[in-house]
């Protein structure tokens, strides 16, 4: 009897069809997220399309998260077939790299077609997405209300300020792909410092990271056409019970320009394109400047020393210097935080305020100008103090006048919500002014008769460089009866040195 012949040897098994890889569990969950992802994305794309204000939250779930998550789940896929594949080579089939094809067979073409549909799609929905999501990170609406707390002062101050309808980007970044690049990287650490809760409070100035005004400023305000003088015309009430108003007139000595338009003169000499100014200073708001060196368009140097500070002429070549720009005078020309002074007579000159309220304005000053805990702390603050004030000393404008002063407390609540910030230990002084000498240093940084050069010149004080001598006139007189020349030298500015008095005085307590 003869033996069996031997069974045959076992063939490998040859995977050639792309449906046996893609079926597996890893794959299917990959392909349900991104069907029903880039579902939910193309409705809420078209939400945000139709919507007339857009949502920073809506923004952030439709072109940050659900993008994210819709290529997460096209990632699956792949990585579901090389499972199969692998789990299929361990089990010895024959796996080729790709599929093979046939057009010819009706149901490979129907295969093809629902395959390059489906990639055209999801390659015209993510390409709407991504630009949308770049210029939803380029918005004001993201750059002020995603990090609601940490922006909230900078995006309260910016909305009422001369710059509401420019972009952040704009000045914070400006135009180019390497500042671009740069931050992106640095809101990296930002993100990061929010989502830990690390970041500071308040924010600190971003001094040594701005971009030069000259490549941001510049792009709309132009250095050759700062000239001519202009008529400003600032509101001021008396803490009296009558709340006096008045108002305060100056000519501004704008300046500056080009030599064709009669440059180097008055406030903007600093910005003359044929001068450069450079100084040193010795703290990061750069508030506190004891050197300063000016040179001329025909080569003079001049160097200013501070005599209260000892530099060395090894000190002054080590030191970083800075050439003075637009930002060392308008360091402050979004985010405006008011002091209680001013946007109190702003209040009462705009009738937010009743100045018929006895003393309204010594109140709501002295109540802002406090210290409070918490907003919920100061809104409670600030209605108890103004109606106690009038239920006790003015009963009968307590009794009759009740709209009035209800009205008063909104107000002065609204100016305290506008320019205080507890959580982030923001207020009026948190940030200097540089502009003017009113609530800051300002001016005063240089020209204060301290600085001196090696003959003994100072950094010239005399104010009617940069605005007339003020002149006060009733609140009521219209402004077109006033004559169009302002008096130069009111009668309480006669003394032959009124200008160094004047500059040397506290600058807080001046025309207020």
């Amino acid at each position: 009897m003869s033996e069996p012949p031997p069974p045959p040897e076992r063939q490998p098994l040859e995977v050639r069809e792309f449906a046996l890889l893609i079926h597996n569990p890893l794959s299917w969950l990959g392909g349900v997220i991104a069907a029903v992802t880039g579902t939910v994305l193309a409705i809420l794309l078209i939400l945000q399309f139709g919507a007339p204000r857009a949502s920073p939250y809506l923004g952030i779930i439709t072109f940050l998260v659900l993008p994210t998550v819709l290529a997460g789940g096209l990632l699956l896929v792949p990585l579901g077939m090389e499972w199969t594949r692998r789990r299929l080579r361990r089990a010895g089939a024959v796996v080729r790299p790709f599929p093979s094809l046939d057009l010819n067979i009706p149901e490979e073409r129907q295969r093809v077609a629902l395959f390059l549909a489906a990639t055209a799609g999801i390659v015209v929905l993510l390409g709407v997405v991504s630009y949308q999501g770049f210029v939803f990170t380029e918005s004001t609406t993201f750059c002020g209300q995603v990090c609601h707390q940490v922006m909230e002062p900078e995006f309260v101050a910016y909305q009422s300020s001369p710059h509401a309808r420019v972009k952040c980007v704009d000045c914070h970044i400006g135009p180019g792909a390497s500042w671009f690049v740069r931050s992106k990287i640095s809101g990296i650490g930002q993100v990061a410092a929010v989502l830990t809760n690390s970041y500071r409070r308040p924010i600190p100035l971003p001094i040594e990271n701005l971009r030069p005004a000259r490549e941001t400023c510049e792009e709309c305000h132009w250095p050759e056409k700062f000239y001519g003088d202009q008529v400003k015309s600032v509101p001021h009430f008396l803490p009296n019970a009558e709340n006096t108003g008045e108002r305060i007139f100056m000519i501004m000595r704008t300046g500056g320009g080009s030599a064709e338009t009669g440059g180097g003169r008055g406030i903007h000499w600093h910005m003359d394109l044929h001068n450069q100014v450079e100084y040193i200073a010795t703290d990061p708001a750069r508030q506190d400047i004891p050197w300063v060196r000016l040179t001329r368009a025909n080569g003079e140097v001049i160097e200013y020393l501070r005599g209260d500070v000892n530099l060395s002429p090894e000190d002054i070549a080590r030191l970083p210097k800075r050439v003075m720009d637009c930002m060392d005078c308008h360091n402050r020309p979004t985010h405006i935080f008011k002091s209680p002074t001013e946007a109190v007579d702003e209040a009462l000159a705009a009738g937010q305020l009743d100045r018929s309220l006895p003393y309204i304005r010594r109140q709501a000053v002295e109540l802002l100008s406090q210290s409070y805990a918490t907003t919920e702390v100061a809104r409670v603050a600030l209605e108890d103090g103004l109606a106690d004030y009038y239920r006790t000393s003015y009963p009968e404008v307590y009794a009759t006048r009740p709209d009035a002063v209800r009205q008063a407390v909104r107000a002065v609540q609204d100016i305290y919500r506008t320019n205080n910030f507890p959580k982030m230990n923001v207020d009026w002084q948190t940030y200097p002014n540089n502009i003017g000498h009113k609530e800051a240093a300002g001016c005063f940084r240089c020209h204060d008769l301290r600085h001196l050069s090696a003959d003994g010149r100072s950094i010239p004080l005399q104010c009617d460089l940069c605005h007339s001598i003020p002149t006060t006139v009733a609140i009521e007189e219209p402004v077109a009866a006033r004559p169009v020349s302002l008096p130069a030298k009111p009668r309480t500015h006669q003394a032959p040195d009124w200008s160094i008095r004047h500059g040397l005085s506290d600058q807080t307590t001046c025309h207020q």
